[in-house]
């Protein structure tokens, strides 16, 4: 396979009070966490997501790929994730 696409979600929970313009307490605006901000990555998962070829076609089949592998995973986590709001996760 001439090329693969890799990528990560990031999915903080933000309590109230925890915003942008709250300092270190909030999710940086990049998405990388910072204290007080519980967080979950999802990366690519092996398979679905590489190709021979690089034409608009591919880019299709590529982004289509990324959507089912990260709906899986998000929907996998989905009752770690919501615990982040009561201190669970």
């Amino acid at each position: 396979m001439a090329y693969r696409l890799t990528y990560t979600a990031n999915v903080s929970w933000v309590g109230p009070g925890m915003g942008p313009m709250s300092g270190a307490s909030a999710p940086a605006l990049n998405g990388a966490p910072t204290a007080g901000a519980q967080t979950i990555d999802f990366t690519n998962k092996q398979g679905g997501q590489s190709t021979a070829t690089f034409a608009a076609g591919d880019i299709t089949t590529l982004l289509t790929a990324m959507t089912t592998d990260l709906s899986a995973q998000m929907n996998a986590a989905i009752a770690q994730v919501q615990g982040f709001a009561s201190g669970g996760g």
